[in-house]
């Protein structure tokens, strides 16, 4: 009777097993309720190996998506996948990142992400059409979806070598970075001071990837030349010749 017992139980298990490791990755994307801003094309693989040929996030396409679910961390009942995007060949963005609490709240850990500036850009609302040059990197060690947009956030991004085109004229920026958090669920960045244009500036995006924010412009010794035609555009500088910048 033991060992009859014995080898049910041992089929049990390894047929458990077998089953979860050919369960279809659609079987998993079905059980996460994803944000309503983001939508996936049909997943192909297994929960252990997954690929995703596109990913749209509020209107972004994101190229040859592959993850990893870490077998560790589903016998300690908190499954991560191990994600990696994006093709050199393909226009858009390409990086890596660590997602967590599929069973509640999403966290993403560990992310570097890359992409044209000029994709950010296109979807502020600016007074003037403008081209942004090279890249933006993006990394996050922490981040917590919540209602709007994040629970927790801690990470930066910066835009090195950074220029736009306006007018027919490049311009070059000098190097710009961020901090980023989040603040009563609104994403929130904030630029690093002692840049060449003398910038200061906090934006946040809120719910419906609405955007505001304001700051300051002070122009410098190192302020861009081609710039300072455009600066009566922004008004009067205040008494320490600051240009108010709001959106």
């Amino acid at each position: 009777m033991k060992k009859t017992f014995a080898y049910i139980a041992t089929f049990f298990v390894l047929y458990s097993v077998f089953v979860i490791a050919l369960m279809p990755a659609s079987w998993l994307m079905a059980q996460i309720k994803l944000p309503t801003n983001v939508s996936i094309t049909p997943v192909e693989g297994t929960i252990w190996h997954a690929s995703v040929k596109q990913v749209m996030v509020d209107g972004v396409v994101i190229n040859q998506v592959k993850s990893h679910l870490s077998l560790v961390s589903v016998l300690m009942l908190d499954p991560k996948l191990n994600v990696t995007f994006g093709d050199p060949l393909i226009n858009g963005p390409e990086g890596q990142l660590t997602i967590s609490g599929l069973r509640s709240d999403i966290s993403i850990n560990d992310a570097r992400v890359s992409l044209a500036a000029n994709t950010v850009a296109a979807r502020l609302n600016l007074p003037i059409d403008i081209i942004a040059h090279e890249q933006l990197t993006l990394n996050v060690s922490h981040f917590v979806m919540g209602a709007p947009i994040c629970g927790e956030l801690q990470g930066d991004v910066a835009w090195r070598s950074a220029a736009v085109s306006a007018f027919d004229e490049k311009v070059k920026l000098g190097n710009l970075s961020a901090a980023l958090s989040c603040e009563k669920g609104e994403l929130i960045a904030e630029i690093a001071p002692n840049n060449d244009l003398g910038l200061s500036y906090r934006a946040q995006l809120k719910q419906g990837g609405r955007f505001a924010g304001n700051g300051y412009l002070t122009p410098g010794e190192k302020f861009p030349e081609q710039l300072r035609e455009v600066l009566s555009f922004l008004g009067k500088p205040d008494r320490k010749g600051r240009y108010r910048l709001k959106i």
